[in-house]
């Protein structure tokens, strides 16, 4: 009857006497249903009384079974928060436990008072025990560990390997598939080497600390394996930048390409020019400067005037010369293009002294000039624009590497903007070249991607990196960062912990403890032995940290999965049965919750 009364959550009586109530009636009997009710509990009473143990046993059963089927069916809101932390699951089971609670409080009732008031008693203490629960598991558990987790390991490596591995995806909150998700972009985006520990994050990183920082077979191998990745990172990132730059060649190579390509094109176009030139009016230009020069006041008019040309007079002076003496012009189109050409060279180192008050006045006198030409001959001015096109994309290739320097992001990006698709590919090779430049001076070791990543690359980046290219070196970039990341917190800082853990693999005893006997440091000694077995204690050998070596520097996205898995499934079978046993706990403390309340 035990079992009975704890499946029915305390209503099997008055389900057996609404029973034995139908069939009275049907033979035509007049018992109450009261009367019924109460032989029923005494039969209840009078089976306790006579045979204790087997009614407390029933009632075990009924409490497991009750526990177990709830939990099964998805009824246990515990069991569902089976897997998402501890803390959830407490929560879930002190629900449990106050619905629980209440129920077989109103069920263990004999009136309607005394059932309100049961309830309440049962859900108050119900929500408590069962919020205890999962908690006293977690602490009972934890006690056992030590003694079960170091004998065991031993025995079934694999199988502490992957509750080790399934507690890192737990503290990482993800799981295998979203880390197999992001091994496979990695290797889409070209970066085969990035592994588990790297997409695991910070968790993923202190995982792999303990096994490069502790006597296993796995931590010669992860470590050579981070050193041979980080060493290769200038290569990635250089590849990486010549891919979203589309910048296959250096500024140099690209700039010497690009005059090459002007002076052919431009042999072409001004020889068609020059075949069908007319003579050159070049008055207009001789009055323009005429006009700067004042006749009849500057020494060009009044020849035995002493007075010195400045340097815009001069510059001008010189100008009017090649193209006239004073009583006759300058006609043939090639002398005038060759004293033109002139003028620019002049034009151009004015600029380059920092002389832009003559360069202005000179570049005056060349635009109509300029202009005279392409009166002359029909060609010209296709030619003279192609020139100037071409020479726009030669200074553009310049402006990129100046703009990757030195300036202001908002300033670049307006630039940038500003220009024609062929300026920008110009642009684009200039800019990558010095980052590229950097990177590859870089010593081996230093994080490369560092200073690719701030504010300013944040906002040049996404617009001058080739069509559709940015976001997917800003990733590149983020997964080195993360992979130098990893090494520095596996094998980086102090040595001391790897000269131990050297010295523990060669030796059957802690150097430490050692030194600290013959210091006479006995308390400390106690510890630094008691410290040496911590991994062992946790389940932690070895054997088992060279498999969680091997999951965590896995870099195939189908094998990580896999062995993820493994690892989820374990520690939700784990959660799943302390949820479970949480759910009978509560079953079985719901009869006795009912029990403080009285008869």
């Amino acid at each position: 009857m035990g079992l009975t009364d704890m499946a029915s959550m305390g209503f099997a009586d008055e389900a057996a006497a609404g029973l034995g109530y139908a069939l009275d009636r049907a033979r035509g009997g007049k018992t109450p249903y009261s009367e019924i009710v109460q032989d029923i509990r005494g039969d209840q009473q009078k089976a306790y009384d006579m045979n204790p143990k087997s009614y407390i046993a029933g009632m075990g059963v009924g409490g497991v079974g009750s526990g177990l089927a709830l939990a099964k069916n998805g009824l246990s809101v515990g069991a569902r928060m089976a897997g998402k932390g501890l803390s959830r699951l407490a929560a879930g089971s002190a629900l449990d436990g106050s619905l629980m609670g209440g129920v077989y409080g109103l069920g263990s009732g004999t009136d309607a008072q005394d059932r309100l008031f049961k309830g309440g008693v049962g859900s108050l203490v119900g929500g408590l025990t069962g919020g205890a629960v999962p908690y006293a598991i977690a602490g009972a558990q934890a006690l056992a560990s030590p003694i079960v987790s170091s004998i065991m390991a031993r025995f079934q490596p694999g199988k502490y390997a992957s509750a080790a591995i399934g507690d890192a995806l737990e503290k990482a909150g993800t799981t295998p598939q979203e880390i197999g998700n992001r091994l496979a972009a990695a290797q889409a985006d070209n970066q085969p080497v990035y592994n588990v520990a790297d997409a695991l994050g910070l968790t993923g990183q202190r995982a792999l600390s303990t096994v490069a920082r502790n006597p296993n077979e796995a931590r010669q191998a992860v470590i050579e394996a981070l050193n041979n990745r980080q060493a290769g990172q200038g290569r990635r990132i250089t590849n990486a930048l010549t891919e979203a730059f589309d910048a296959p060649d250096t500024a140099a190579q690209r700039t010497a390409t690009l005059e090459n390509a002007r002076a052919t094109e431009a042999n072409a176009l001004y020889g068609q020019a020059r075949q069908q030139a007319t003579p050159v009016d070049v008055s207009p230009a001789v009055q323009a400067i005429d006009d700067v020069l004042q006749p009849g006041v500057h020494s060009i008019a009044r020849p035995n005037n002493q007075i010195a040309h400045d340097s815009i007079e001069g510059a001008l002076a010189r100008v009017r010369s090649m193209l006239t003496d004073g009583r006759s012009n300058l006609t043939d189109f090639n002398a005038v293009f060759r004293a033109k050409l002139d003028l620019d060279d002049m034009i151009t180192r004015a600029e380059g002294q920092g002389a832009g008050n003559r360069a202005h006045y000179l570049s005056n006198v060349q635009r109509i000039l300029d202009n005279t030409l392409a009166d002359a001959s029909a060609p010209y001015a296709r030619a003279r624009d192609a020139f100037a096109a071409a020479s726009r994309r030669i200074e553009a290739v310049g402006a990129g590497k100046s703009a990757a320097m030195r300036g202001r992001a908002p300033d670049t990006v307006a630039v940038y903007n500003a220009m024609t698709p062929e300026e920008q590919a110009a642009f684009r090779v200039g800019y990558a070249d010095p980052l590229i430049e950097q990177t590859q001076s870089a010593a081996v070791g230093v994080d490369k991607s560092r200073p690719l990543i701030s504010d300013a690359t944040g906002m040049e980046f996404p617009v001058v990196t080739a069509p559709g290219r940015g976001p997917r070196l800003w990733n590149q970039l983020g997964r080195e960062k993360t992979m130098f990341e990893t090494r520095n917190a596996a094998i980086g800082g102090s040595r001391t912990a790897d000269n131990l853990a050297d010295a523990a693999g060669m030796a059957q005893f802690d150097p430490t403890v050692l030194a600290r006997l013959f210091r006479g440091d006995f308390a400390g000694a106690a510890l630094g032995a008691l410290g040496r077995t911590l991994n062992e204690a946790r389940g932690l050998p070895p054997s088992v940290l060279s498999r969680v070596g091997n999951t965590l520097m896995l870099t195939d996205p189908a094998a990580a999965v896999q062995a993820l898995t493994a690892g989820a499934t374990r520690n939700a079978t784990k959660s799943g049965n302390r949820a479970a046993l949480a759910s009978i706990i509560n079953a079985l403390s719901s009869r006795q919750t009912s029990a403080l309340t009285g008869p």
